[in-house]
């Protein structure tokens, strides 16, 4: 049978890379909740037909993630994984002056929406899953969740949850065959870096903006397509014994996943 994923935030970037890897090269059937349907996502959806759904909605309303797991099951009768890859960099500025209203939107993008999808969605998770083919739920972290940047305040706390929600989720689901990862893809070149680069001048510390600069100028930028096909097979065939993990993508027990260019 083939895998049902659920991608968040698949309209470009690395949530783009890993729709098209799950389509591709393992088979899957591919639901996206997205706030744009962009011409490249929509192209994708054209090419596969039968095998991907696109739902338009934002991952931080829970109704909108309940509805896509909704849609998903009623299309394809399973889901086997969860992507839970949408996130923001906004707000940036410095925690002491990070406008109020402006921390619960954060957190429902970058941490809460977790919460959100997967408490629908883990009973279809638990009913596909068997011990010896797990379902598994991928959530996109990043090196900021283990470090500090000035003016990335919200994102670091947001993503640091990320890991612990992971660690948790492990903890409390031994016994229904689902198992969890969270995974940093790196410094990837997308419309994030592109967002630091005009945004942060003024709000970051001078010597971290030039380490991102230099990485775009020096084309150190890591494709999409590198880190998605990491969490693409992730999202396939992660073993049971990693569940709980925060990783790197270019981890070497996941080798076999990496994008050959």
């Amino acid at each position: 049978m083939a895998p049902v994923v659920i991608v968040t935030g698949a309209s470009r970037g690395i949530g783009l890379a890993i729709a098209r890897t799950l389509l591709a090269t393992h088979g899957a059937k591919v639901a996206t909740l997205q706030r744009t349907l962009t011409p490249e996502l929509k192209a994708l959806a054209e090419q596969y037909p039968d095998r991907v759904l696109t739902v338009s909605g934002d991952v931080s309303k829970p109704e909108d993630n309940v509805r896509v797991v909704e849609q998903t099951v009623a299309k394809w009768g399973s889901l086997t994984g969860l992507i839970l890859n949408a996130g923001t960099l906004d707000p940036m500025g410095k925690l002491s002056e990070v406008p109020l209203d402006a921390l619960v939107p954060s957190l429902q993008t970058n941490l809460l929406s977790a919460l959100y999808i997967v408490q629908p969605a883990i009973k279809y998770l638990r009913a596909s899953a068997t011990p010896q083919n797990p379902a598994r739920v991928i959530l996109v972290s990043s090196g900021a969740s283990v470090g500090a940047y000035q003016a990335w305040g919200m994102y670091s706390l947001a993503k640091a949850g990320v890991n612990s929600l992971a660690r948790t989720f492990a903890a409390e689901e031994k016994d229904g065959n689902v198992i969890f990862l969270s995974i940093r893809p790196g410094v990837v070149d997308t419309d994030m870096q592109g967002h630091i680069r005009k945004a942060g001048p003024g709000v970051m510390a001078p010597n971290e903006m030039a380490k991102f600069n230099q990485l775009h100028e020096g084309g150190m930028l890591l494709p999409p397509e590198q880190p998605g096909s990491v969490i693409a097979g992730c999202a396939i065939g992660l073993p049971a014994e990693c569940s709980g993990e925060y990783v790197d993508w270019a981890d070497e027990r996941f080798a076999q996943w990496r994008h050959k260019a």
